[in-house]
Order: structure tokens, then C-alpha cells, then sequence
């Protein structure tokens, strides 16, 4: 017969939060297997010894931890899933009857604690892979991908130069695209290409779109040229204008990634400027990679990359580190030049008619060291060819970067079989982890404002990665271990044979836990 349920409200029940949540569930065994009370001891120097007391951290890191395994970027959504769940509320604590924290507490206590005790949350998962068995160190895949700042384009200020400092206006050209030894004169010349850019522009936009062409409503879809040169956005400073091919401009941050090429796990993770490029962030990622790795005893000897990371002094930075690189190289480099042919043995370009061009000199072309290879005059004097080479002052000049041996050493490494692999292996490491961190883990959008608050979105994120990666290979060597120990224990009375074991069997409630994650 049908039945009816009538629910009436018990005014006093005797409810125990570990019993309602099954064995088997996710939080109930990483409750049981991760330890996180080193963080009250690192965060005493945050809080005062008077007042109301205020948020564990232990309970704050575990509620990020939850936000981003559940994929939800804001505090808000988290709060109300844990008010909903019962397994939530036993990870974190906190009983039926008791009210989980607010959003508002959750935002400020992420400002409340620096960034130091979120690199050591992640170092403590880094170490738990590590000591389990799931980091080799051996290969190192490196990425960088934009990542939406909570900011909007409609929300930019021009930045005039007279109005902001000189010094820091230089400083951001810099990190732009240019080396550090860039001189001053060269720094100038380009600021004032910015501006003379962004005046033509702005004429450009006032004769194209009149009030023939539809007037102000047709302006609003106007291409926007905004550079962070030039804009800063009022919400996100530290936000910057970024842009794809294709795509319309952007403020974003980019994140930079190393992984570990046997199972994927997150080494290390950089929240940068969007306006820096992948190649000046690859040596300070690097060093931080390799300092993570031999806290823990392991050494890296192959780092894989994109040719966005390709640059003469990260080259010769990694080989001062002995470590073999597998960066293809920018479009832009070219080992000869024309009819003169580079000759690697002798470190020097070899004309049409035999002359040996060495390098002679080197000299700053925007901002850039390079090695002139030049011609002998007394050679050229005789050759035939000497009207269409030769210079005002009879010699060839050829201009070249100052690491060429570099560029050529990793040019034949590429050209190897083992280069060719490495850029499947890179492609299959790093690639799908960004998918992940994108898509399964919270990082579709910064729902922070700031680079600092940005690095602790990113390094929570990778934890919640590397995290799940190790409860698999933990659960799956507990249950290896159990099933050992049930077969030493059992197959001399032959009371359970090994074959029939199943999850109804009477060890349920210690093989559950794993059912899900193997």
C-alpha cells in the first residue's frame, strides 16, 4: 500500500555528527589522516593575546581547503554548503547545533594571515606526495596561464605620465618586455612611444564613429586600447591588461605552474603581473621550484617549457644549474644570417667568400646586449662583393645576441630524439593540470583583489589538487596493506578466501572509505 510520511519536529533528539556520516565518506577519511595544527603555532604572531577569541586557522584552511575541492569561488557559497552538510560541518568541527563561520569572517581572516603560512600549508600537502611516493623531482613541466582578475574594464583610470611617478612608470616598462640593464635614455624613448601611441589612438576612435554611425550607442563597442602603461583599474591596482590573439583585452593575473612529470603533482605555484613576461618569470620560479624540491631531498635535472620561456639568460641560468632544458626557441632567432653562415666550432659567421667574421665587441641595442661580428677592412677592400655588405665604413657588421652558444646548444638539444618527446611529455603534464585548476578547483576567476591575495587563491588551489591526488595513493596502499594482512591472518583457516572479499563483506566498514577513490 502507499505510504505517507508525516514530519513533525522533535524538540530534544540525541543526534552524534561522526555516526550520521558513512565510513566511506571523502572528509571523514582526510580527517582522519592529515594533521594541520602546525598552523596555530605559525600564525601566533597574527592574533593578540586579548579580546574575543576569533576563527581557528586550523578551521579557516580547512574551509578553503573545502571551497576549492568543491569548486566554489565564493565564501558565500561555501558557507551555505557547509550549513547543508553534515559531512562538511565534521571536517571542520563544528556540530549540528552550532553556526558555521560568515563569509565576512572567512575574507578577513584571509587578510589577517600572510602569505608565509599558505606556502607552508602547501609545502606540508608537497611533502605528504613526496613522502608517499608521488613526486620523482626527476622532470619539471613549467606553464603560465592568464586567470580573470575580479576587476572590469569599465572601471580604468588613465594614467598620465606627469601625474605618477617616473620611477615607478620606468619599473612597469621594465617588467614589461625589457632586460634589466636596460639604460635610462632607452626607458624615456619608450615611454613617450606609449603616449604618442595612445593619442593616435584616441584620434583615431573620435573621427571613426560619428553620430552618422549611430552615436554614442555604436561608440560603446568601440575597440578599447588599454595598456597597464597608460590604465590601472580602480577596483584591482595590482590587476593588469592582458590580451590573447582573438580575444578582446582583459585584466587578469597570470599563473605560473611547475609539475612533476609522474603523476602531475603541483611543485610549485606563482601568482605574477599579467605584464610580465613568461621569460622573465622563469629563472625566480625555477630557483622557488628547485627550493621545494631539496627540502625534501630531490633534485631536478629536466625542466620542460614552451618557447614563451626562451631567453638567452634563462638558458645559461639553467645550465649553471645542471639542469638539461627543453625550451624551444622564439620565433625571432635566427642562426644564420642570409649567405653568412654560423660556425659553432669557431664561434663565428663565415661570409660567401671565406672571411671569418668573430665578435669584437658588444653593444646595447634597445636596451639589449649584443656581440657585433665584424669583418677584417682589409679583406673586404679586395672583395667583389664589397658594395652590397660592406657598411659607410667598408667593414660587415652582423649583430647578434650575446648567448648564441646557448641559443645553438639547445637548438641541436631540441633537434635530438629526446627533444622531440619532451614535447609530448610537456603537452600531457602540465596542459591537463591547468584544465583542472580552471574547471574542478576554483580558479575560473580571482575572487580576491590583489597580488597577495592572489597567491593565497593559488596556492590553496594547488593544495586541494595535490591533496586529492594523495588520499588516492593513500587509500589505495591502506587497502593493498589490509587485504595483505586479512590474507596472512585468515588463509591458513580458510575462513574468508582472498577471491571473495567484497565490500559487503563483514570489513565493509574499513574497505568503504576507499570504494570511491579507486
Amino acid at each position: 500500500m502507499r505510504g505517507i510520511k508525516n514530519f513533525k519536529p522533535k524538540l530534544f533528539t540525541n543526534f552524534n555528527l561522526v555516526d550520521a556520516v558513512p565510513d566511506d565518506n571523502f572528509y571523514k577519511i582526510l580527517l582522519a589522516n592529515i594533521k594541520l595544527d602546525f598552523i596555530r603555532d605559525s600564525t601566533k604572531e597574527c592574533y593578540s593575546h586579548t579580546g574575543r577569541p576569533s576563527l581557528d586557522p586550523v578551521v579557516f584552511f580547512k574551509i578553503l581547503l573545502i571551497g576549492y575541492l568543491e569548486n566554489k569561488c565564493s565564501d558565500r557559497a561555501v558557507e551555505r554548503m557547509i550549513q547543508n552538510r553534515l559531512d562538511l560541518r565534521l571536517f571542520i568541527g563544528y556540530d549540528i547545533d552550532e553556526p558555521v563561520p560568515d563569509h565576512s569572517t572567512i575574507c578577513k581572516t584571509r587578510k589577517r594571515i600572510p602569505q608565509e603560512i599558505f606556502e607552508e600549508v602547501f609545502n606540508y600537502v608537497l611533502g605528504l606526495c613526496i613522502d608517499s611516493g608521488l613526486v620523482a623531482g626527476h622532470t619539471q613541466s613549467v606553464d603560465s596561464a592568464y586567470i580573470n582578475a575580479n576587476a572590469s574594464l569599465d572601471r580604468m583610470e588613465e594614467i598620465k605620465l606627469a601625474q605618477r611617478d617616473p620611477q615607478e612608470y620606468l619599473n612597469d616598462i621594465r617588467m614589461q618586455d625589457l632586460p634589466e640593464d636596460i639604460t635610462p635614455e632607452d626607458m624615456l624613448a619608450r615611454a613617450k612611444r606609449n603616449e604618442r601611441d595612445l593619442a593616435r589612438f584616441k584620434e583615431q576612435r573620435q573621427k571613426k564613429y560619428t553620430k552618422q554611425d549611430g552615436g554614442k550607442n555604436h561608440k560603446k563597442n568601440r575597440r578599447r586600447f588599454f595598456s597597464h602603461a597608460t590604465h590601472r583599474s580602480k577596483t584591482d591596482p595590482d590587476a593588469r591588461v592582458a590580451k590573447k590573439s582573438g580575444k578582446p583585452r582583459m585584466l587578469c593575473y597570470t599563473s605560473t605552474i611547475s609539475v612533476d612529470s609522474q603523476i602531475n603533482v603541483i611543485t610549485n605555484i606563482t601568482a605574477e603581473y599579467a605584464s610580465h613576461k613568461d621569460s622573465q618569470i622563469l629563472i625566480s620560479h625555477t630557483n622557488k621550484t628547485l627550493g621545494n624540491l631539496s627540502q625534501r631531498k630531490l633534485n631536478c635535472e629536466i625542466l620542460l617549457a614552451d618557447a614563451g620561456f626562451s631567453s638567452g639568460e634563462n638558458y645559461k641560468h639553467l645550465e649553471d644549474q645542471e639542469i638539461e632544458a627543453f625550451i624551444p626557441l622564439h620565433g625571432t632567432y635566427q642562426t644564420h644570417r642570409d649567405k653568412f653562415k654560423y660556425d659553432g666550432r669557431r664561434r663565428a659567421f663565415i661570409c660567401p667568400q671565406g672571411q671569418v667574421l668573430k665578435p669584437r665587441y658588444t653593444k646595447h641595442n634597445d636596451g639589449r646586449k649584443q656581440v657585433a661580428y665584424t669583418s677584417s677592412k682589409k679583406i673586404c677592400n679586395y672583395c667583389p662583393m664589397r658594395k652590397e655588405c660592406a657598411n659607410s665604413k667598408g667593414v660587415k657588421v652582423i649583430m647578434s645576441t650575446m648567448y648564441k652558444a646557448y641559443y645553438e646548444r639547445m637548438l641541436k638539444r631540441l633537434k635530438s630524439k629526446r627533444g622531440k618527446d619532451s614535447y609530448a611529455l610537456r603537452m600531457q603534464t602540465v596542459e591537463p593540470v591547468f584544465g583542472s585548476l580552471q574547471q574542478y578547483y576554483g580558479l575560473r576567476k580571482m575572487n580576491t583583489r590583489g597580488i597577495k591575495s592572489a597567491n593565497k587563491v593559488m596556492l590553496m588551489a594547488a593544495s586541494a589538487f595535490n591533496l586529492k591526488k594523495w588520499v588516492k595513493k593513500h587509500l589505495k596502499w591502506t587497502i593493498n596493506t589490509f587485504l595483505e594482512l586479512i590474507y596472512t591472518e585468515e588463509h591458513h583457516r580458510s575462513i574468508i578466501p582472498i577471491k571473495s572479499l567484497s565490500y559487503e563483506s563483514n570489513y565493509s566498514g574499513m574497505i568503504n572509505p576507499m570504494k570511491s577513490l579507486l
